[in-house]
Parts: structure tokens; C-alpha cells; sequence
């Protein structure tokens, strides 16, 4: 009966291969041998099939319609009118798209695409504006995705130009002030709501759907020039590489900056001017562009942003609602893909009101032919460009954790402003997206608080803290917003309702860079002595300088270097280093796994500071270079590292900078060595591992049942680099190495003398000695001798003395003299008069001879105690004399006889 089975199946595979095979490729299946399609005056739709069609090769992929081959082509003759729509019909194709080629088989250009534009359910519509007359232009027709075959019909139709306005007809164009003559056409560019909007345009995947769609919510995206002129982009030839500009600079062919990114090309917008019958120009610089190496072309960078946000219904306006996720700015590339009319409601006014192509007085200025080349991109007036769902970055990343429940993601066009337009607050839109395939509703709450700087306040500045997305925010501070500013150090944290419930996000504790210490000792020693210093505090940095500087002690307690000199050291205490480790610590936790080197496996976790990956633990199955790689959560290389590894279980040195991010991821390169994965038959494997405040571990690519490859993360938190720091100066003082010096102090002193009051340099110390008193030396208590003096000084732990010496004399005007005259010595050859006196005083002196004749006489001074006086008698005669003297003092007066 197997046997028999398995026959059956064997001769039913054989029939279908022989039943395809047998389809035969429809004529027009190349561009060479293209059906021409009558233009006519109205649509007359003739039937065809693309059954049997294979892809075209050598031809540009066309710009919408997810072309993937089975494509059939058509060829038209332009009509007078030099404008032509082509409309097509289901059959039993029920999804068909088509784009408009110009060119000759060989070398073809893209006009225009289209996808869903006709009326007739999922089908194209296209109209085309200022074609040449005459001329041959192609249709590629394929069933969107390569998944629709059948009978389809078509028809083409010539159509008058909506008006006379053209690049060479001025006059023929209008000016929004109704009669005027004389203005700028401005664009206008508006996000279409047609291609989406709250029921259309938008595809969820799941967390655990393939790549490259996990978790991604893919967005149809239509950008309309509803103004007055087109949105016209010139390039120059300058270019950026990284923040250098080349001018005047012609790259040569996959050329890369120096740092390994692309070049980016500078733009110019090109603004219209209306001046009666003529056009002028002028060239505005508007950003740049860049080669987009999947498409093969240069795209406008950062033209569209799509967030996905929660609505917060306390805030009107829709920009400020809280971001959950921004995707990559996309960039675009500027083209007529399709018309206003073909597109059904993205082309509206500011009342909302559906504009199609008649409602444009300009409608097509521009030319209508602007496509995806390297000299000239644009939207003429009227026309829509479309960015599809399955193209590059046209979408934005659900977020692990997320739950089911109602989001809105909000897309705008040209955010930063760098075009020029008639209106710069319409381009954007919102849309209402219900996802579905998160995990459930009202399960695992989060709330997580994001500090891009760090745990870090440098004193005097402010910081940004950011939730995650939320319905509602409640700060520690008070404060509702998503994102709130802070300058003064402390605890942080924030409560937040999104879909998954409410919760509280871990405690953010913020630290100063530097405070000076409350409490602190500063030190005087002596020269050539160490100082011993003191600051109290946590941590406590000792530096050489107010900034900058050496760091020169850690601690509490400094004992300087053998100091000659007063030196200042500048203190403050910084905060500790935040280091520790999370994540499971053996490789085989779980009990299960399996060894992996594909990129596609990876770890995803949040850092809410930017922190250093110091080390992690993996389990090698062989030896080997592995390329350890840290992305974004669009899986954008951010650094990447190789590390040598050997056979088994070990620790590697990665030292890796995280910044601060959301879901971001761990991974591989795709290489030769195997890393060790663990599992889990279901559930939750143990997520999330965290370190408070600091990162967790929330899942991986394989979901909640998947450990994958690095274990065991030990972390360090960096310090924060502050231009200004406050320290507190501390000197240590040192006393000058000279000996104090003793003033006030007079060699000699009567014993009668009064209290002598002392003093010495440097001021301050203390006199010690016979008959010191303080500050005060008394003569009359020292008594008479010579007494020493000692001054000693003490500054903080320098002592230094000094002696100086000083005589006390006896005062001989304690004693009383009587007055007394006498002679002495006579009779002698020399004879002496001794005069003691008590005062001070004159002693007036005569000499007679026997004769009674005045012979000498003179004056004496007299000095308080004993005069002894010897008259002058040397030259006398021998004989007999009598010597008078008088004491003016008090008139005593005597007389001696003195014998010669």
C-alpha cells in the first residue's frame, strides 16, 4: 500500500512538471517584442494574460510593486497632445502593477509606476504629462510580487495637458495671488493619507517573524506636491566626507570616505520664480544626498522620519505624544511616480478636501519626468511619489517588550526643514495601528529611564532623562512629560502606563562630578618637614591643581612629600565608579543549547547609561578569530570588536563602549567559530536579567526561550569628563627657615629701669626668661647681671626659638653726695682739689699768689658724685699760693693755701 502511494505522488509530480513546462511564455514576454496598445480618444479595454512570463533582465527594476518577474511588455505612440493615461482591468489577475519606461529596449529610463491608482480594485492607473509627440514609450505589466497570473486588460487613452503651464511657457503658468504676475512657485509637500491611513498602508510582524521583517511595522508612505512649483533638487559637486567638504570634487567609482562611510553629495533646491513671460531660478542649499547601494541610485537623505508613538490624551498635538520607537530618517529618491488623480485622496487641501490633477493650475510644472537619476530628482506639481512597505527603511522597529493595543506612528516629511515650500507645518500625517501580534495586553509591565550622558551631573550644568514610551508619565519630580530636565544631583526615577500595564522604572540615583568636602584640616610644618592634610568624604581625590592637574592621593588622610616651601593641594570627592556584573554566569544554566555563528543570533538589552562591556563568558566549540559586533535596533553596526578564542569555556577581554539605547543587540559575525546558545523547551528562559538603573537583558532573537552566546557581562559605568571641577584649596603652610628675630630689647639696662615691654618676628610666640611676664621684661626684678631671653614660635607643627641676652647695671644715682671740698696731695708737686657734689653742676676757680694778685682762673663742670681737679702749677713759681673755689650749685666756696 506504500508502495502504491508513493507511486501515485511520483506520477503526480511528473504530471504538474510536464503541465508547466508546457506554458508556453506569452509573445511579449521581452521589451524586443512589446504589444502596441492603441491610443484612443477613450478606454477600450483589450484583455491579455502574463501566464508562462519570466522576469526581464537588463532593463531598471521598476520603483513600485514589489517587482519580482512574470512581467509582459506594451508600447504606445505618443499623441499631439503629448499626455496619455493607461488604465487596466481585473481578470483573473486581481492585483496587477505597472510602470511607464522610456527608452529602446537597451537603455531605458523609469517615468512613472504605479500600484493600486485604478478604481477597478488593486489594479494601476497612469497618466503622463509632456511627452514628445510621436515618440515610442514602453509598459511593464507584472502581478504585484510575482504571485498574481492571469488574463488582465488594458487600455490607453490620450489626454490634454490640465493647462498650458510648462518649464517652456512662463506665461502660461499661474501665481497663488489670483491676476499677479510676479511670484515664487513654491512646492508644497504633504504626506498622502491614501497610501496610509488608520486601515490601510501599514504591516505588523511579529518579534519572532523571519528577517528582515522581525518585529518590524512596514509603512506605505506618499509624498505629494500639492503647491504651486515643483520640488526640484539640483546636486552640486561637493561632498561631505564625515564633517570634511570636497569641493569641486568628482569621486571616482566606489569611492569611500577615509572612515569607511559613504560620501554624501551637497544639494541645492531649485526655487522657481515667475516674472511675467519667464522663469527664474534660484539654487538654495538643502542637504545632501547619498548612494543607496541596494537600489543602485542616489536617494535624498533624511527626507522622511517615522515614529511610533503612544497617544498621551492630555497633549493636543500629535507631534508631542511619546515616541516608543523613531525609525531610520529614509531617504527618498525624488520622483513623478504617479499623479494625484492615479493616487485617490494622498493630493488634499487644507480643508481635506480630494485634489486631482485639474485642480493644479500648474499641474506637471516640473516637467513630470523627473525619476531616480544623479543630476536632477524631483516632484513636479500634481505628482506623488511613493515609498513603499517592502523597500529599504520604510518602517519603524516595534520594541521587544511591547504589547498589543493601539499605537499611532506618525510620519514626516522633510523634518529638519531643509527645502524650501508654500507650507512647512502639512507634511506630516498620522496613523492609527492596532498591533496584534506582540505579546499580550496587560502583561509584563515596563518603564524604563534613559540617561544618554550618563549618572553623572557636572556642576552647574543641566541633564536630559528619557522614558520609554508610555500613555502616561508620573516623575519622581512631579513632572508628566516623556522627557524632563534636571540640574541638581539625586534619586530619579518614573512610573508609566503603556499597553502592558503600569510600572516603575528602576531609581536613577544622579551624582555631582566633584563636592567639596564638609570637614577638613589643613597643616603648618617646618621646612623640609611633611605636611599631614585632611578632607573627609567618600572617594576623596587629592589634585596639584584647581583643574586639571595631577592627581596626587586617594583618601582621607594626605601626608604630603618633605615640603620647602607653602604648596596649596586642591580636594574633592568624586563619585565612585559603578562596576559589577549580570546575566547568567554558566554557559549551561538552562540545561540545553546548541552552538551557533550565525548573525542572525544575538541578544537584545537596553542600556539606560552608556557603560563599558568589560568582559563577558562564552563557550567556544573551536578555536578561532571571533567578530563580536554591537547594533542598533534596526541592527545597524554600531562598533564592533575580534578577540581571539580558544576551545571551551572562558572569559574574554572586550572593553566595548555602550551608549545609552533601547534594544539594542549583541551578536556575531558570521565566522567559522561556534558559540553556545542555551534553551529552553518553552517559556521564559529567565529574562530579564538586569543591573539596576543600569541595563538588562530582555530577550533574544529566538525570543524568550533563547539565551544567546555571551554570559556572565561585567560592566563599569565610565566618569563623567566635567570642563569645570570644584575642589577645595587646602595649603600646607611651611615656616621660612630663618630663626625669629627678638625686637624691643636693649643691650643694657639700668637696674631703676622700668618694665620693658618685648617684641619679636614673626609675631605670635611666646618669651620665656628671669623676670618675663608675657610680653613684658622688668630690669628692676632681674637685678644686676646679664639675663638671657628666649622667644619661642610655634606655627601649626613648627616650633623655632630664639635667645637674646641683655645686662642690667647698677644706677649710681641712688646714692646721696654731700657737698665736700678738700685738698689733697699738699703740699706735692701736684696737688689735687676733690669736689663732691649731688648734682650736676659749675665750679668757677682762682689762684693768688702771696702778693694778693690774681694770677689764674676758670671754670669747672661737675659731674654728680666725685670731681677730683688738678690745678695747673707746673709753670708757677715756687712759693706759696691760695687756690679759690666756688660751687655755683649752692655758693659753698673755699680756699686753700697750696705750697709750691
Amino acid at each position: 500500500m506504500k508502495n502504491f502511494t508513493y507511486l501515485r505522488f511520483t506520477i503526480l509530480l511528473v504530471f504538474l512538471f510536464l503541465y508547466f513546462i508546457s506554458i508556453a511564455a506569452p509573445p511579449n514576454d521581452e521589451c524586443i517584442n512589446a504589444i502596441e496598445l492603441p491610443v484612443a480618444t477613450t478606454c477600450n479595454f483589450v484583455q491579455y494574460s502574463n501566464e508562462g512570463a519570466t522576469a526581464s533582465a537588463g532593463i531598471p527594476q521598476p520603483i513600485c510593486g514589489n517587482y519580482q518577474g512574470g512581467d509582459v511588455w506594451f508600447k504606445l505612440v505618443v499623441p499631439a497632445t503629448g499626455g496619455v493615461q493607461l488604465n487596466a482591468n481585473v481578470g483573473s489577475m486581481t492585483d496587477g502593477v505597472m510602470a511607464l519606461y522610456l527608452g529602446d529596449c537597451t537603455t531605458m529610463a523609469v517615468l512613472a509606476c504605479d500600484d493600486d491608482g485604478s478604481p477597478n480594485g488593486l489594479m494601476p492607473l497612469l497618466e503622463y504629462y509632456g511627452l514628445t509627440p510621436g515618440s515610442t514609450v514602453y509598459i511593464r505589466f507584472w502581478g504585484y510580487g510575482n504571485n498574481n497570473f492571469g488574463t488582465f486588460a488594458i487600455c490607453a487613452k490620450a489626454m490634454n495637458p490640465p493647462n498650458n503651464c510648462a518649464l517652456n511657457n512662463a506665461g502660461g503658468c499661474s501665481c497663488p495671488t489670483p491676476g499677479a504676475t510676479d511670484c515664487q512657485l513654491l512646492p508644497d509637500i504633504i504626506a498622502g493619507k491614501h497610501s496610509l491611513n488608520d486601515t490601510n498602508g501599514w504591516y505588523e510582524f511579529s518579534q519572532l517573524a523571519a528577517n528582515p521583517d522581525k518585529g518590524l511595522l512596514r509603512l506605505d508612505v506618499a509624498t505629494a506636491n500639492v503647491g504651486w512649483g515643483p520640488m526640484e533638487v539640483i546636486p552640486t559637486n561637493d561632498y561631505l566626507c564625515g564633517t570634511d567638504t570636497l569641493h569641486n570634487f568628482f569621486p571616482p567609482s566606489n569611492f569611500v570616505c577615509p572612515n569607511g562611510a559613504q560620501i554624501r553629495r551637497l544639494i541645492n533646491q531649485k526655487v522657481y520664480h515667475k516674472a511675467g513671460n519667464s522663469f527664474q531660478f534660484e539654487l538654495r542649499p538643502a542637504g545632501f544626498m547619498i548612494y543607496h547601494p541596494t537600489h543602485g541610485h542616489i536617494h535624498m537623505d533624511d527626507w522622511g522620519l517615522y515614529t511610533l508613538r503612544l497617544r498621551d490624551a492630555s497633549v493636543a498635538d500629535t507631534l508631542q505624544w511619546p515616541i516608543v520607537n523613531s525609525g531610520i530618517k529614509v531617504s527618498f529618491c525624488l520622483l513623478d511616480l504617479t499623479t494625484c488623480s492615479a493616487t485617490g485622496g494622498d493630493c488634499i487641501d487644507a480643508g481635506g478636501n480630494v485634489l486631482t490633477n485639474s485642480d493644479f493650475p500648474n499641474y506637471g510644472l516640473g516637467g513630470g519626468n523627473y525619476n531616480c537619476g544623479n543630476d536632477m530628482q524631483g516632484i513636479s506639481v500634481g505628482k506623488v511619489d511613493i515609498y513603499h512597505s517592502y523597500l529599504d527603511e520604510s518602517f519603524v522597529k516595534i520594541p521587544y517588550e511591547a504589547c498589543n493595543g493601539e499605537y499611532h506612528v506618525v510620519i514626516q516629511i522633510d523634518p529638519d526643514n531643509h527645502f524650501l515650500e508654500m507650507n512647512e507645518n502639512n507634511n506630516w500625517l498620522s496613523a492609527k495601528t492596532n498591533l496584534t501580534q506582540q505579546r499580550q495586553s496587560n502583561t509584563g509591565p515596563y518603564a524604563y529611564l534613559f540617561s544618554e550622558g550618563g549618572n553623572i551631573l557636572c556642576n552647574g550644568n543641566t541633564m536630559q532623562l528619557k522614558a520609554s514610551g508610555a500613555n502616561s508619565f508620573t516623575w519622581s519630580t512631579g513632572e508628566t512629560t516623556q522627557n524632563i530636565i534636571i540640574n541638581q544631583p539625586g534619586k530619579y526615577w518614573v512610573r508609566a502606563t503603556t499597553p502592558c500595564g503600569t510600572a516603575t522604572s528602576d531609581t536613577l540615583e544622579m551624582v555631582s562630578n566633584s563636592a567639596i568636602p564638609a570637614q577638613y584640616k589643613a597643616d603648618t610644618v617646618c621646612t623640609g618637614t611633611q605636611a599631614h592634610l585632611f578632607a573627609n568624604g567618600n572617594n576623596t581625590k587629592w589634585y596639584d591643581a584647581v583643574t586639571g592637574g595631577n592627581l596626587v592621593f586617594t583618601g582621607n588622610n594626605f601626608t604630603t612629600p618633605a615640603l620647602t616651601g607653602s604648596t596649596t593641594y586642591y580636594v574633592a570627592n568624586e563619585p565612585l565608579p559603578v562596576v559589577g556584573s549580570f546575566g547568567p554566569a554558566e554557559t549551561t544554566f538552562s540545561g540545553n543549547g546548541y552552538f551557533s555563528s550565525s548573525v542572525d543570533d544575538y541578544l537584545i538589552f537596553n542600556a539606560f547609561l552608556p557603560f563599558t562591556l568589560k568582559n563577558v563568558t562564552v563557550n567556544a566549540q573551536n578555536a578561532g578569530n571571533l567578530n563580536i559586533q554591537l547594533r542598533t535596533i534596526y541592527g545597524k553596526l554600531i562598533s564592533e570588536k575580534t578577540v581571539a578564542v580558544q576551545v571551551g569555556v572562558q572569559e574574554i577581554l572586550l572593553n566595548m563602549d555602550i551608549p545609552a539605547g533601547l534594544n539594542l543587540q549583541l551578536g556575531i559575525a558570521n565566522s567559522s567559530v561556534k558559540l553556545y546558545c542555551s534553551t529552553v523547551a518553552s517559556g521564559n528562559i529567565g529574562y530579564p536579567y538586569k543591573f539596576n538603573s543600569i541595563a538588562n537583558i530582555v530577550g533574544s532573537a529566538d525570543g524568550d526561550i533563547q539565551y544567546s552566546m555571551y554570559y556572565n557581562w561585567k560592566i563599569e559605568v565610565p566618569m563623567a569628563t566635567c570642563g569645570s571641577v570644584t575642589r577645595l584649596a587646602i595649603t600646607a603652610m611651611v615656616v621660612p627657615p630663618d630663626a625669629p628675630v627678638i625686637t624691643g630689647l636693649a643691650p643694657t639696662y639700668l637696674h631703676t629701669a622700668s618694665p620693658v615691654t618685648l617684641s619679636a618676628m614673626p609675631a605670635g610666640g611666646v618669651f620665656s626668661g628671669t623676670a618675663v611676664s608675657g610680653i613684658t621684661f622688668s630690669p628692676a626684678v632681674a637685678g644686676i647681671g646679664t639675663h638671657d631671653i628666649t622667644y619661642t614660635y610655634t606655627l601649626g607643627n613648627c616650633t623655632k626659638s630664639t635667645i637674646a641676652s641683655t645686662t642690667i647695671k647698677f644706677d649710681s644715682a641712688t646714692i646721696h653726695y654731700n657737698t665736700e671740698i678738700k685738698i689733697i696731695n699738699n703740699p706735692a708737686s701736684n696737688p689735687q682739689i676733690l669736689i663732691t657734689v649731688n648734682e650736676t653742676g659749675k665750679a668757677e676757680w682762682r689762684m693768688f699768689n702771696e702778693a694778693g694778685q690774681l694770677i689764674q682762673k676758670g671754670n669747672y663742670t661737675l659731674l654728680r658724685g666725685n670731681n677730683l681737679i688738678t690745678p695747673e702749677m707746673q709753670k708757677l713759681s715756687h712759693g706759696i699760693y691760695l687756690f679759690e673755689i666756688k660751687l655755683s650749685a649752692d655758693n659753698a666756696k673755699k680756699i686753700f693755701k697750696i705750697l709750691r
